[in-house]
């Protein structure tokens, strides 16, 4: 099925803009690069540079907040000649880079849900927060089946591990992207969920059979694709059972885009490289080879050039020696112009600051994070939720506060995802109820926790709320050692109810889980998903979600 945007590829402004174009501008249209609204003036005179001497086609922006961003995308559009396609990683809404923005729930809180409308309303909402800024596409969703729960790069921003749940909350993502004219993008071809390693550090591998490749990481491509699906991005990848040559990307392939991309799977729209400064693509390519090798193997567009000047200079000699030729310069450019032209970016306008910070958290936002929320916190107790005994309850608050960083935070630093304010909605709500409420923060210490526990088993019923823990598969998601291995233990005389506010690959890392008689998890940290889980103990709302993954311990 054919993407929304080509129905403009005949469209007079395409042709007229194409038609006008040099060979540079032409060659410009490849290229986008990494842009901050966080840093100083002399970035933006870098990206000025960029756009003006080399005709940029676009610009992906990383952290910052909404002001500046729209200050800096009006300067930008307006010294282009061709409007520039903004882009953002917005996978959970804007909130992933820009401060002061709504956050909706990351995937795998997502594929919880039963549900699939409220991921398309969710998706047409980012999507209208993309356009109220300039942006054109938030590069998602991922569909990414995430079959390996050490996932370092992948994991929680996958729908989970249910190839068929991850395709149809994909198609629900997607088309809520598209019904707000915004590009939808599926990451990261041909599947990025069975690997240890982080491709923004080096080139994993995956060593599959064609036929176990074709039937789980394809699968939700191929299902967006027949649904219309209008770019994908190329992941660096070496997959030896489709190319074996030694250290080939996908990204850089032409057997896999060329074959199974586009000839097999007879897909019609973009193809978008994943950014071509990680060090799966620098380790083993010169700056400027990656990108001309890119586009012969089929992608439209560069993402985060290391050198846009020497990019230009080898897809140049790839046209004077008959590798590419202006004529397939030109299909490229009419797909992308049709891209631009299907996102509104010929009718572009100065972007208008006002009410920007109302618009971009709107009360409809925070409606629809209270429903995903509701629709999405998950039962994994053996019996129905016990009713709420304010005299027979404690509530033990207990937050980690260990947050190990990647290597690739430390080396990627436009990678960086935007911290979180802790909150306290679910201790407040308790107190209200009169229920014993105590805290416990990770440096007071094992002795002071301890104290603590021993007071609670006096309690007939005590409530482990567990925050602070790492979204990522780090150091036992920094769950502090003492939860990990004694508190179930010492608590084994008491009826405990665990609510788990993480990654629920966590859940596996504490000993004994399985003997607690109740576990609720939320599968992240929030005000929303602090409210639901209160409502849950007053007996006000069932829990509805569906473990997305598969744990060892719990089911």
């Amino acid at each position: 099925m054919y993407p929304p945007f080509h129905q403009k590829i005949n469209d007079s402004w395409v042709k007229k803009t194409l038609k006008n174009m040099s060979l540079e501008q032409k060659i410009g249209q490849l290229f986008q690069v990494a842009a901050f609204s966080n840093r100083d003036k002399k970035h933006e005179e870098e990206i000025l540079t960029l756009i003006e001497k080399y005709h940029l086609g676009g610009l992906t922006f990383f952290q910052g907040e909404p002001l500046k961003q729209v200050e800096l995308t009006n300067k930008y559009q307006s010294k282009s000649s061709v409007p520039l396609f903004i882009n953002i990683d917005a996978e959970w809404g804007l909130a992933m880079r820009l401060q002061g923005t709504t956050q909706f729930p990351y995937q795998m809180a997502l594929g919880a849900i039963k549900d699939d409308t409220l991921i398309l309303k969710m998706a047409h909402k980012i999507g209208e927060h993309c356009k109220r800024i300039g942006v054109c596409s938030p590069l998602a969703p991922v569909v990414d089946v995430n079959n390996n729960p050490k996932n370092p790069v992948i994991n929680y921003r996958s729908f989970g591990e249910d190839k068929i749940k991850v395709a149809n909350k994909g198609i629900a993502y997607m088309k809520g992207l598209q019904s707000a004219h915004v590009l939808d993008n599926a990451k990261h071809f041909p599947g990025h969920g069975d690997t240890a390693t982080d491709s923004h550090l080096d080139l994993p591998r995956l060593t599959h059979s064609s036929e176990r490749l074709n039937a789980i990481e394809l699968y939700p491509f191929k299902e967006l694709i027949k649904n219309g699906l209008s770019s994908i991005m190329t992941a660096h990848l070496e997959i030896p059972v489709w190319d074996n040559r030694e250290n080939m990307p996908t990204t850089l392939s032409n057997k896999i885009l060329s074959s199974i991309l586009f000839d097999q799977l007879n897909f019609k729209g973009l193809a978008i490289t994943d950014a071509m400064d990680m060090q799966g693509i620098t380790k083993y390519y010169a700056d400027g080879d990656a990108d001309v090798m890119a586009i012969l193997a089929g992608n439209h567009i560069i993402t985060n050039s290391r050198s846009v000047p020497k990019g230009v200079e080898k897809i140049k000699q790839a046209l004077l020696n008959g590798e590419l030729s202006e004529k397939q310069l030109d299909v490229i450019v009419t797909n992308l112009l049709a891209m631009k032209k299907w996102v509104g970016l010929d009718q572009a306008k100065r972007i208008s600051t006002e009410n920007l910070s109302t618009d971009l958290n709107d009360e409809e936002s925070k409606q629809l994070n209270k429903v995903l929320a509701e629709a999405s916190i998950t039962y994994l107790g053996k019996a129905p939720l016990q009713p709420l005994n304010k005299d027979k309850t404690i509530y033990l608050k207990l937050v980690g506060e260990q947050q190990t960083k990647s290597t690739r935070e430390q080396v990627a630093h436009h990678l960086k995802e935007i911290k979180k304010e802790e909150t306290n909605t679910l201790l407040s709500g308790l107190n209200a109820l009169e229920v014993t409420t105590l805290t416990w923060n990770e440096s007071e210490g094992e002795a002071s926790l301890k104290k603590i526990l021993e007071k609670a088993q006096g309690y007939e019923r005590v409530i482990l709320s567990i925050h602070g823990i790492n979204i990522k598969p780090f150091n036992h998601f920094d769950l502090p050692e003492i939860i990990r291995k004694q508190v179930l233990d010492i608590l084994s005389k008491n009826q405990t109810t665990v609510l788990f506010f993480g990654n629920a690959y966590g859940l596996d890392e504490i000993e004994n889980i399985e003997n607690a008689k109740e576990v609720i998890v939320t599968y992240q940290d929030s005000e929303f998903m602090q409210e639901a889980v209160l409502r849950v103990l007053k007996g006000e709302l069932n829990c509805i979600g569906e473990l997305p993954v598969s744990l060892k311990k719990l089911s």
